[in-house]
C-alpha cells in the first residue's frame, strides 16, 4: 500500500513537471514567433543630421520646395513630394505653406530646381512667405525590382534637408533608402508592394526624426 501510494505521488509530480516544462516550450515560442513578426520593422531606420541648437531656431513655419528627380522614374519627384507634404501636415509639427504659393514663386523667380536653389532664394521666400525653413529634397531611385510582376519589390531613396531661411544654415538632414521587404518577416507579412505605399512610409521614417519644436 505504502509503495502504491509513493508510486501515484511520484507520477503527479512527474506530470507537474511535464506540464511546467511544456508551458515553458510553449512560452519561448510564442515570444520566438513575436520577434520574427515585429523585429524586423526595427532593423531599418534612415540616416539622420540634427544641429545642436535646432531648438533655438524655433521653425514654425515652412515651405517645401517641389523634390528634384533623379530617379527613371517620371513624376517620382512630384509624388514623393505630395507625400511628404501630406505626412508632414498630418505629423502637425509645423505650419506649412500652401504649396501653391511656392510654386508662384518659383515661377515667378524663374528657379530651376534641378540647378539648386541659392541662398538668396531662400532668404527670399522667407521673407515672401514669411516661413522659417525651407525643405529641399531629392529623389534618388523610385523603381520596382525584380522579374516577375508579382514578385516586384518597390525600392525608393530620397535625400531630404530643413535650411533655415534667415541664417541660411542647415538644420536637419534626412537620408533614407528603403525597400518594400525591408518590413517582411515570416510568410512575406509585413512586405510593402507598391511604390505608393513604400513612399508614405519612407517619408513618414524621416518625418519622425525631426523634433517636435520646444520639446528637444
Amino acid at each position: 500500500m505504502m509503495i502504491f501510494l509513493s508510486q501515484k505521488k511520484y507520477g503527479r509530480k512527474k506530470c507537474g513537471a511535464w506540464n511546467l516544462k511544456y508551458r515553458c516550450s510553449c512560452i519561448a515560442i510564442s515570444i520566438l514567433c513575436l520577434f520574427f513578426l515585429s523585429g524586423c520593422s526595427f532593423l531599418h531606420s534612415p540616416n539622420n543630421f540634427l544641429a545642436k541648437d535646432f531648438d533655438e531656431y524655433k521653425i514654425k513655419r515652412i515651405a517645401v520646395f517641389p523634390f528634384y528627380n533623379r530617379s527613371n522614374t517620371m513624376n517620382a519627384g512630384e509624388i514623393v513630394t505630395k507625400a511628404f507634404i501630406g505626412e508632414l501636415y498630418h505629423s502637425e509639427k509645423f505650419e506649412i505653406e500652401f504649396p501653391g504659393n511656392v510654386k508662384k514663386f518659383i515661377v515667378g523667380e524663374r528657379i530651376i530646381i534641378r540647378k539648386g536653389i541659392g541662398a538668396d532664394n531662400i532668404k527670399l521666400i522667407g521673407k515672401r512667405l514669411n516661413v522659417d525653413a525651407v525643405i529641399i529634397g531629392c529623389v534618388k531611385k523610385y523603381e520596382s525590382e525584380g522579374k516577375k510582376k508579382d514578385a516586384k519589390i518597390p525600392v525608393i531613396s530620397v535625400d531630404v534637408r530643413m535650411i533655415h531661411t534667415d541664417s541660411c544654415s542647415i538644420l536637419w538632414i534626412g537620408q533614407n533608402y528603403s525597400r518594400g521587404d525591408n518590413y517582411e518577416t515570416i510568410f512575406g507579412i509585413g512586405r510593402i508592394r507598391s511604390l505608393s505605399a513604400l513612399s508614405r512610409k519612407l517619408v513618414n521614417e524621416l518625418i519622425d526624426t525631426i523634433p517636435v519644436p520646444g520639446f528637444l
